[in-house]
């Protein structure tokens, strides 16, 4: 029997990660586009191998503000919709993903994924200087 577990990666801003670790293998991809696009495909995917599903694997951060939050979020739903353990891993654990997916069990198991920042939040200021000088007249 085939038993696999979902890895979801979004810790970088326009990149998503997603994949599976079965029987020690690691089968990622990357796109160069925004999380929530992905989310059909993750979802179609995901739900054709669901009965051997074990696991969602997220990487929590730290990363970008709203990168990590959306991945973190999907992680979190998943786990929770489909009954399964939720494991949580940091940019650095995944810079060595064969060994994540060899290891996976023996990552400790949370109910809810924390994402963690790079840095923090700061959506109250303009991103360039024509917008700040368009605030200030």
């Amino acid at each position: 029997m085939l038993m696999s577990w979902l890895y979801l990666d979004t810790h970088a801003p326009r990149t998503s990660t997603y994949g599976w670790f079965e029987h020690g293998r690691v089968k990622v991809r990357t796109y160069e586009e925004r999380a929530p696009f992905l989310l059909t495909g993750l979802v179609r995917e995901a739900r054709l191998r669901k009965k051997h599903l074990e696991g969602v694997c997220v990487v929590s951060g730290p990363g970008s503000f709203s990168a990590v939050r959306v991945g973190v979020v999907y992680a979190n739903l998943l786990a929770r919709l489909w009954h399964v353990p939720l494991v949580e891993i940091i940019v650095d654990q995944a810079a060595d993903l064969p060994h994540v997916a060899r290891e996976i069990a023996a990552f400790s198991t949370t109910r809810v994924a924390i994402p963690l920042y790079d840095a923090e939040p700061n959506i109250t200021l303009p991103k360039n200087k024509e917008s700040q000088i368009k605030h200030s007249v």
